[in-house]
């Protein structure tokens, strides 16, 4: 084991506090990321409309995919129900514009 010289016998304790500071910002970066990615689920997770999720996503900084990858996980089935929902929605607004059309052309 080689002695430390008097240039580097500073160094060990500087890096010993650099390593538990970098530990330390390491965990709150995590918990961080964790809190954004609870919001961002929340957030996508408010609205069946269609473009939500992704939009929810850019403003997060998450890709699109990850966020969808992380609801399925968290809550099966949403996202396919979010999408039957949103059918539903369409099929009942083209069947409001068929109505009226005909209407129209009654009068």
């Amino acid at each position: 084991m080689s002695k430390p010289s008097p240039e580097t016998a500073g160094a060990e304790s500087t890096l010993a506090e650099l390593r538990t500071t970098a530990e330390e910002t390491a965990a709150k970066a995590e918990e961080a990321q964790k809190a954004l990615t609870d919001a961002a689920v929340a957030a996508a997770m408010s609205s069946t409309r269609y473009g939500h999720l992704s939009k929810m996503a850019r403003e997060a900084g998450i890709h699109p995919q990850v966020l969808r990858e992380v609801i399925e996980s968290r809550h099966p089935g949403w996202l396919a129900k979010a999408a039957e929902q949103r059918e539903k929605e369409k099929a009942a607004r083209e069947a409001g514009k068929t109505k009226t059309r005909r209407s129209q052309a009654a009068a």
